[in-house]
C-alpha cells in the first residue's frame, strides 16, 4: 500500500479528508493516482466522488498514466520528469501556480495532458498569496532572484528551449521568469498585471489577506521587463473572451509589455484551463500554444477572439471519387 493510501485511511474527520485532497491535488503524480484509483474499494467511503472526478478530469483527453517523478528542489520548487537516460532530449516548461498552488486545474491532471517525452516541468508556487511580489517562499525574495536560484539549480544549457506558463496570479510571473531566462515564448492564463487598477488590494483583503502591510511592490513587473537587456520571449496572454476582469488583464499586458492577447469565445469566468479541460482539448491547446509554429498560432490583430473550434482538428472530407477507384481497382 503506497503512502497516499495511508494517508487517506488514517483520515477520521471531514476536515482531514478535505486538507488531504487539497494536497493531493498539488502535489501528487499522476502514477500515484494511479496506486490510489486502484484502491478505491478499500479506501474512505468520503472520498469516493472525489476519485472519480479527478480521474475524469485526469482522463478528459489522456489515455494513459505520464510516468513523471518529482525532485524537489525547495518547499515551493519542484522538478517534475518523465526521463530514464540522463542525456535524452527535453525542453523545460517553467510553471508559475495561481493562488491555490496549481494550474487553475490539479497538478495531475496538467501533467496528464503534457507530453511528458519532450517536456520536464519547474513547478513553482507562492504559498504566501502574495502572487511572487515577493517571490517564492523559502527559495528567493524576488523574481530575480529566482531567476538566479534556476540558473544554478536546473542545467539549463541541457534543454533544448525553455517555455513558460503561469494562471491567474502566476500569469505575470510566468511572464517574467520566461523572458528573463530567454524562453522562446510565455503564457498567461488568465493572469493580469500586479497593480492596484486590478483591485487585486481589496481582492486579498476579502480573503483575509493584506498586501499593503507587507511591503508589496506592485511596480515591480514592469521594473523587470524594463532591465531586460534581450527581450526576445514571446508573450501571449490568453483569458475567456467573456469574463471582462481578465479581458483587462490581457490588454494591459499588451499595453505593458507588447504581450498577445488571445481570448476564446463563450468563456465568462476566470477558470479558463477547466473550461478547455471540460471540452476535452487540454492535450491539444497545451500541443498547439507550448509546442506550434509562432507564425501559426498568433493571430493577426483584430481576429485575436477565437473559437474553441480552432483547436478542434478539421474533419476529415471523403474523396467521392475514392470509393469508386477502389472499386475499379478491385475489378
Amino acid at each position: 500500500m503506497n503512502l497516499l493510501v495511508e494517508h487517506f485511511m488514517a483520515c477520521r474527520t471531514p476536515a482531514d479528508f478535505y486538507r488531504l485532497q487539497i494536497l493531493t491535488e498539488c502535489d501528487a503524480m499522476p502514477v500515484e493516482m494511479g496506486v490510489l484509483f486502484r484502491c478505491r474499494d478499500i479506501l474512505p467511503k468520503e472520498i469516493e466522488g472525489w476519485t472519480q472526478t479527478l480521474q475524469a478530469m485526469m482522463f478528459a483527453q489522456a489515455t494513459a498514466f505520464q510516468p513523471f517523478r518529482r525532485q524537489q528542489i525547495s518547499r515551493n520548487v519542484m522538478l517534475l520528469t518523465t526521463r530514464v537516460a540522463p542525456a535524452e532530449p527535453r525542453d523545460l516548461l517553467v510553471a508559475c501556480c495561481g493562488l491555490a498552488d496549481r494550474l487553475q486545474i490539479p497538478i495531475p491532471a496538467v501533467l496528464q495532458h503534457l507530453d511528458g517525452k519532450r517536456f520536464d516541468v519547474l513547478l513553482l508556487r507562492d504559498p504566501s498569496k502574495r502572487i511572487y511580489l515577493q517571490g517564492v517562499p523559502e527559495y528567493a525574495a524576488d523574481l530575480g532572484q529566482v531567476v538566479e536560484r534556476i540558473r544554478q539549480d536546473i542545467d539549463l544549457a541541457g534543454y533544448r528551449s525553455i517555455r513558460s506558463i503561469g494562471t491567474s496570479g502566476g500569469g505575470w510571473a510566468a511572464f517574467t521568469v520566461g523572458a528573463m531566462l530567454g524562453a522562446d515564448r510565455a503564457i498567461s492564463m488568465s493572469g493580469k498585471p500586479p497593480g492596484a487598477t486590478f483591485r487585486l488590494a481589496q481582492m486579498w483583503e476579502k480573503r483575509g489577506y493584506s498586501l499593503d502591510d507587507q511591503n508589496a511592490d506592485f511596480s515591480v513587473f514592469e521594473r523587470f521587463f524594463d532591465h531586460i537587456p534581450d527581450r526576445s520571449t514571446r508573450l501571449l496572454a490568453i483569458f475567456g473572451a467573456d469574463y471582462q476582469i481578465d479581458r483587462e488583464g490581457a490588454e494591459a499586458f499588451e499595453q505593458l509589455v507588447g504581450a498577445v492577447g488571445i481570448g476564446f469565445r463563450g468563456v465568462d469566468d476566470h477558470n479558463l484551463m477547466f473550461e478547455i479541460l471540460k471540452k476535452r482539448l487540454l492535450a491539444t491547446f497545451f500541443d498547439r500554444y507550448l509546442t506550434g509554429d509562432l507564425d501559426e498560432i498568433v493571430p493577426p490583430l483584430g481576429e485575436r477572439l477565437l473559437d474553441f473550434d480552432i483547436l478542434r482538428p478539421p474533419p476529415a472530407h471523403l474523396d467521392p471519387g475514392a470509393a469508386g477507384r477502389q472499386s475499379l481497382d478491385a475489378d
